[in-house]
């Protein structure tokens, strides 16, 4: 006699790559069909919207658990504001510490420029717009720019900025090409 599967509509907060290697796994090989699991996993979204799109989902269709994955420094603004009447929880991380990074080309020295000038004055920084604010804290001192996610490496690349926001599991094996 089979059992009935427990639905779960889950929502990446970016698209699928590395970081999600275990769900990918997972959803693959059975693994959680056979742990009574059916795992969906949902269009991606626009970058901090993962909130609102989860308690979307649920408020159309509340017999699935509703879950999804983004960056903490969206997590708390989303939580007090596109919840609504829903109760968002943080349960848990995915790294032992932050992917995010900035990657710099080599002949800038950026690790002896911050090494020098910790708070990052005269430094211009590439970054997503949602985690300006996080690198200003950071980096005081640096010119911190809001760049398209498109446009940050090329910007790099190109030498318009010092330093572009990356995440190590994706965006530097990019540069690498």
């Amino acid at each position: 006699m089979s059992r009935a599967l427990c639905q779960i509509a889950v929502q990446l907060d970016y698209y699928m790559s590395a970081q999600f290697a275990g769900i990918a796994l997972a959803c693959r090989r059975g693994i959680y069909e056979k742990a009574g699991l059916k795992v969906k996993l949902l269009p991606s979204c626009h970058p901090g919207d993962e909130a609102a799109k989860v308690c979307e989902g649920f408020s159309k269709d509340a017999s699935k658990l509703h879950v999804g994955s983004m960056e903490q420094n969206t997590l708390i603004p989303a939580a007090g504001g596109t919840a609504g009447d829903h109760n968002i929880k943080a349960v848990a991380a995915m790294f032992g510490r932050s992917p995010l990074c900035l990657a710099a080309m080599p002949d800038v020295g950026l690790r002896s420029r911050l090494h020098e000038n910790p708070h990052g004055h005269g430094l211009r920084i590439a970054a997503h717009s949602d985690t300006i604010d996080l690198l200003k804290r950071i980096l005081p001192g640096a010119d911190v720019l809001d760049v398209p996610r498109t446009q940050k490496l090329s910007e790099l690349r190109a030498g318009g900025v010092d330093a572009a926001q990356a995440y190590d599991v994706t965006e530097t094996l990019r540069l690498g090409h």
